[in-house]
């Protein structure tokens, strides 16, 4: 850039002298100043002006070695070839974020086992050993008299085991047996055991009962890893996308440098026939100046085209999270695949309607937003349909029946449970009716509320998935014409470029002209390459829009689980296994 703005000022400069020389007073290009030495001696301004003039243009003012120099090195780093295809599936397995979102749906999973617990059977266990040694107080020696202790020495343990839980009708059970021993001083020191087996149940008939109340919590889990593959397949599909459209994006920028070469050469070949007609005296410096001018504002464009290379291949390689040792890869990747405009299959824009009506019906089939609102609404449903039992009242039915024995040996007190030898039975109902009852009653008002957003959200969806799908229609039908259109101006670009030359060639144009007319092809190339690319990113957000990306691509992702729960035996703490590891 510091030579283009140097070549613009030179250029000006001799144009300047150029219209002095060919008719202008040189007395107006002289400073005040020196008006009086001009006036004196005329002659030898106007020869000092010639000089100035033939300083001014001489084209050895221009160095382009430089800038040459630059234009021709390019980046040292190995080259990764890679075709649109293989970009693709190195995303779907490393992209972060496709990581990231894959342990959603474990995540979901995890839950879900969790809901499950909630019908776990828990095991209690309790013992207590009670030694006491109390003395009487006044009343009770008196009245036990001589003959009876003044103190009491007891001696006692109880061990009582119990197996509780819930069902999933509601059903709370608690299985209990217990053994006591004690001895005292009363008991002339012999101990007795007693033993009890029992179960008590309680039956909510009302609030809490029946399969589907129970399993609430297990039914929004079930939905919730459902939902979590939606989002997941939504993160693939948008990343799936961004890749393609990176890797297009890459594409663009290294055929934008083929077409600065283009320009450069162009611009080296003005040049050649400047320099070749001012040696046989048909052109002045100046031309060689304005042409050695084009090839530097060329060789500044391939510069800068090659820096868009770099910047969009890292865009790609921070996709395709290629590192190198924990470092940001400087591997260079070479983009094998082209645009092809002629080989859109998946929208004909001759029959626009008809084309728009099928994407539509495929957006509403495999966007994954559906299934997300479907579930949304599902789990919506779910908590107000608990809202609606917590409202009701408490009603349970308890029953208990127990039996059990007592003697001085454990083994006849336990065949005293066998033998009936005491038994417990009653039943009753248990009520509670909350009085207006507003914390229930609000409750179930906000989840109807949520089942009403829930809809309309879902409403809400499918009138943006439609809209995207008119969108990327229109985008694809603009792109293609948008194609065309810039082809057609590019081969009338070539023409003139080819004109220009040859005007120029028999002396009736100029290197201005012809530069002016490269420029106006390279800007032509530009655009047709820039049309070409966005038609293909058209292609991939109509396709994105439909769902069908990973359908057309042929990808199938199937998710294993990377993380299994834990043992029973290690929850308990009776084994430990990380790496090897023992706390």
């Amino acid at each position: 850039m510091r030579y283009f703005g140097l070549t613009i000022s030179l250029i000006c400069a001799a144009m300047a002298c150029h219209f002095t020389a060919s008719g202008q007073d040189l007395d107006d290009a002289i400073p005040e100043a020196h008006s009086e030495t001009a006036a004196a001696d005329a002659d030898s301004v106007q020869s000092a002006g010639a000089n100035a003039l033939k300083a001014a243009i001489s084209a050895d003012l221009i160095d382009l070695s430089e800038l040459r120099a630059a234009a021709e090195r390019m980046p040292d780093s190995e080259i990764l070839r890679l075709s649109l295809n293989d970009a693709v599936r190195i995303a779907v397995d490393n992209n972060p974020d496709i990581l990231i979102a894959e342990l959603e749906p474990e995540k979901a999973e995890a839950e879900n086992f969790a809901a499950h617990g909630e019908f776990d059977p828990i095991f209690q266990h309790t013992f207590s050993f009670t030694r006491a040694a109390l003395s009487l107080n006044q009343q009770l020696r008196t009245f036990a008299g001589v003959f009876m202790p003044s103190a009491i020495d007891s001696r006692s343990f109880s061990n009582e085991s119990a197996l509780a839980g819930k069902l999933t009708t509601g059903t709370q059970y608690a299985l209990q047996f217990q053994v006591d021993f004690d001895k005292n001083t009363y008991g002339g020191s012999v101990g007795e055991y007693g033993a009890t087996l029992g179960l008590m149940l309680t039956q909510p008939v009302l609030r809490g009962f029946g399969k589907d109340v129970n399993r609430i919590r297990i039914r929004a889990s079930s939905n919730l890893k459902e939902l979590s593959e939606a989002q997941l397949k939504l993160v693939i599909l948008n990343k799936t996308a961004d890749t393609i459209k990176a890797y297009w994006d890459l594409v663009g920028a290294t055929e934008a440098v083929r077409v600065y070469e283009g320009a450069l050469r162009n611009a080296e070949r003005l040049l050649t026939i400047s320099e070749t007609r001012r040696d046989i005296g048909t052109a002045a410096d100046i031309d060689v100046l304005q042409a050695k001018a084009g090839v530097a504002m060329r060789q500044s464009e391939l510069i800068q085209a090659f820096a868009r290379i770099s910047d969009a291949g890292d865009a790609l390689k921070l996709l395709l999270n290629m590192k190198d040792n924990d470092r940001f890869s400087p591997i260079t990747i070479l983009p094998l695949d082209r645009p092809d405009p002629s080989s859109n299959t998946f929208f004909d824009a001759n029959a626009f309607e008809e084309s728009l009506e099928i994407s539509v019906e495929k957006a509403l089939e495999l966007r994954p937003e559906n299934i997300m609102t479907d579930l949304e609404i599902a789990n919506a449903l779910l908590e107000e349909e608990k809202a609606r039992n917590d409202m009701l009242p408490q009603v349970d039915f308890v029953g208990l029946y127990a039996r059990g024995g007592r003697n001085t040996l454990l083994g006849r007190t336990l065949a005293g449970i066998r033998d009936n030898q005491d038994y417990t039975y009653n039943f009753g109902i248990q009520a509670s009716i909350p009085i207006n009852n507003r914390a229930g009653r609000g409750a179930h008002q906000r989840a109807r509320l949520g089942v009403r957003q829930a809809e309309e959200r879902r409403k809400q969806a499918l009138m943006a998935l439609m809209m995207r799908i008119h969108v990327a229609a229109r985008g694809v039908v603009t792109g293609k014409t948008l194609v065309e259109s810039n082809h057609q101006t590019t081969l009338l670009q070539e023409t003139n470029v080819m004109a220009e030359e040859k005007r120029l060639k028999i002396g009736i144009s100029n290197s201005y002209q012809v530069l002016k007319v490269q420029e106006d092809l390279t800007a032509a190339q530009v655009s047709e390459l820039q049309a070409s690319i966005a038609f293909e990113k058209a292609l991939v957000e109509l396709q994105l829009a439909e769902g069908s990306l990973l359908d057309n691509l042929g990808i199938q992702w199937n998710h294993d689980p990377s993380i299994e729960p834990v043992s029973w035996i290690e929850s308990v703490g009776l084994l430990y296994e990380s790496e090897g590891k023992t706390p």
